[in-house]
């Protein structure tokens, strides 16, 4: 995979229901805070055999962003409001939760 510098965070902030991503090419995507915990890809929400999920959606429900934490030059830690701090979200992952078609 090639390096692309366009595709790193420049701005990031937090709005009332997640997270805000502002990116070098100028996009800006917006993720809510029960949609990054319910693809949280943790090994204690994903089991690292199978791949199955073992974080239940419904337990999303009212679950926000309380920090994030730069992993690097590649991803952000997230601290949600649940207590939940072990998912690393690269950003290629956190582009593609905050636009699909990117």
């Amino acid at each position: 995979m090639t390096y692309d510098a366009s595709r790193r965070p420049t701005g990031l902030e937090a709005t009332e229901t997640g997270i805000r991503i502002t990116w070098a090419d100028g996009a800006v995507t917006e993720i809510g805070g029960e949609d990054l915990r319910r693809a949280c890809p943790c090994a204690n929400c994903v089991d690292e055999w199978t791949g199955e999920r073992r974080f239940r959606d419904e337990n999303a429900v009212g679950v926000g962003v309380r920090a994030m934490n730069q992993v690097g030059n590649y991803a952000f830690a997230i601290v949600f409001t649940d207590g939940h701090e072990t998912g690393i979200f690269s950003y290629p992952r956190l582009r593609e939760l905050g636009d699909p078609q990117a």
